[in-house]
C-alpha cells in the first residue's frame, strides 16, 4: 500500500501539481514516504516542515505565522526542487470567510498559479480534510489509510525480534487480521505492551489488540465494534435469511477468492421492534468468523457545517481498513428521512451525506 502510494505522489510531483493535500491521522508515515519520494528524484528534492509552534523544521523561522511560512514558499527560486510541507491548517481552511484567514486563502491561491511554473511543490497535511471552494479545483487530495494486511505483517517482522515473536501460520494470520483498522503507532504500542509484560508475543495477545481495537473504535464515537456469540439456533423462523448465511459463509476464505465467488454485497432486513433484525446481523457475524461494527446513523450527523460529510469519510476508512468486516447499519431510515421526504429540514446536509440520484 505504501508502495503505491509512493509512486502516486512521485508522479504528482513530476507532473508539478501546484497543491497536494494529504489526509492522514499519523505524521510520522507521510514524513517517512515523503522522504523516500525526496530519494527517487534526480536531483535529489529537498524537504521544508513548518508547523504553527515550531516554525521550520530546518531553522525554526516563522513561529505562529502562516502568511510568513507561505512567503517562504512564494520567495524560494522556481528552480529550487523543494517539497513545502505545511501542517494542520484545517482550522484556517475550515473558515475562509474570516477576515483574519481570508488572506491565507488569497495567498495559497496565489501560490498555487505560480508554482505551475516551478519545480516547487506545497503540500498540506492534517487529520481533517478542510477543502475551501475558493481553491477546490486546485488541490489534489491524498488519502493516507491505514495499514492493510501485508504492512502489518512487515510491522510484527520489524518490530518483533523471531526469537520473541511466538505466532506462526494460522495464529500470525489471527494477529494480522485482529491488527487490520489500528494505526502504525497503536499496533507499535500494543506489541511494546505485550514485550514488557511477558518478553515475547504469543496467540494471548490477540484479546489484547481487540481490546485495542474496541477502544480505537469507542474513541471515533461513530462505530461500536461488538464481539458476539450468537448462533443461527438463536433466530426464530427466518428460514430464508439462514439458508442464505449458511451458503455465504465460507465466501471470504482464500479458496472462494480463488474460485472466483464474489463476497455478500449486504442485506436489508426490515420489521418491527422484536422481529430479530439486530440478532441477525450479531448471528452473521458469528457465523462467517468476522468483526461486528455497529453504525447509528443518528451519530453521523454534526452541528458543525461538512462535520457530517467528514464523519462518513471517517467511518468508511475504519471499515475499510477492518474489512472483511460485517458493517451493521442500524435504524437505517434515520439517514433517509429528509431525503425521501423532500423536505431540507437540516439546510441539505442529509443530501451531502447521502447523495442519491433523483
Amino acid at each position: 500500500m505504501r508502495d503505491n502510494v509512493v509512486r502516486e505522489l512521485d508522479l504528482m510531483l513530476r507532473a508539478r501539481y501546484p497543491l497536494l493535500y494529504i489526509v492522514s491521522v499519523e505524521e510520522e508515515p507521510i514524513d517517512e514516504v515523503l522522504n523516500l519520494v525526496a530519494e527517487l528524484s534526480q536531483p535529489k528534492r529537498k524537504i521544508a516542515i513548518w508547523d504553527i509552534v515550531r516554525g521550520w523544521d530546518n531553522n525554526g523561522g516563522d513561529k505562529g505565522s502562516v502568511m510568513a511560512a507561505l512567503g517562504r514558499v512564494g520567495k524560494a527560486d522556481s528552480n529550487d526542487n523543494t517539497i513545502f510541507v505545511l501542517r494542520d491548517l484545517h482550522f484556517i481552511l475550515k473558515n475562509p470567510q474570516s477576515d483574519r484567514n481570508a488572506p491565507v486563502i488569497r495567498e495559497i491561491k496565489n501560490l498555487t498559479k505560480e508554482l505551475k511554473r516551478s519545480r516547487k511543490t506545497l503540500i498540506l497535511t492534517s487529520h481533517a480534510l478542510e477543502i475551501p471552494e475558493e481553491f477546490a479545483e486546485e488541490v489534489t487530495v491524498i488519502d493516507f489509510p491505514l495499514p492493510d494486511a501485508q504492512e502489518i505483517d512487515y510491522l510484527i517482522t520489524q518490530l518483533v525480534v523471531p526469537e520473541k515473536l511466538k505466532v506462526m501460520g494460522l495464529a500470525r494470520e489471527q494477529l494480522v487480521k485482529a491488527c487490520q483498522g489500528l494505526s502504525r503507532a497503536r499496533i507499535q504500542r500494543v506489541l511494546a505492551k505485550a514485550l514488557a509484560a511477558k518478553q515475547q508475543v504469543n496467540e494471548s495477545d490477540i484479546d489484547g489488540v481487540l481490546e485495542e481495537k474496541k477502544q480505537t473504535i469507542r474513541q471515533t464515537g461513530i462505530l461500536e465494534f461488538f464481539t458476539t456469540s450468537e448462533s443461527l439456533k438463536s433466530v426464530g423462523g427466518l428460514e430464508n435469511l439462514k439458508q442464505w448465511v449458511k451458503m455465504r459463509q465460507d465466501a471470504f476464505t482464500e479458496e472462494a477468492r480463488n474460485y472466483g465467488i464474489p463476497n455478500p454485497k449486504g442485506v436489508l432486513l426490515a420489521g418491527i421492534q422484536g422481529t430479530g433484525k439486530s440478532l441477525s446481523a450479531k448471528t452473521i457475524a458469528h457465523e462467517w468468523r468476522l468483526p461486528l461494527l455497529r453504525l447509528d446513523t443518528g451519530r453521523l450527523f454534526g452541528g458543525i457545517v461538512g462535520e457530517s460529510e467528514s464523519r462518513v469519510r471517517q467511518m468508511i476508512a475504519i471499515a475499510e481498513a477492518i474489512a472483511p468486516c460485517v458493517l451493521w447499519i442500524d435504524e437505517i431510515d434515520k439517514a433517509f428521512g429528509n431525503i425521501s421526504s423532500g423536505v431540507d429540514g437540516d439546510s441539505g446536509t442529509s443530501r451531502r451525506t447521502y447523495p442519491t440520484n433523483n
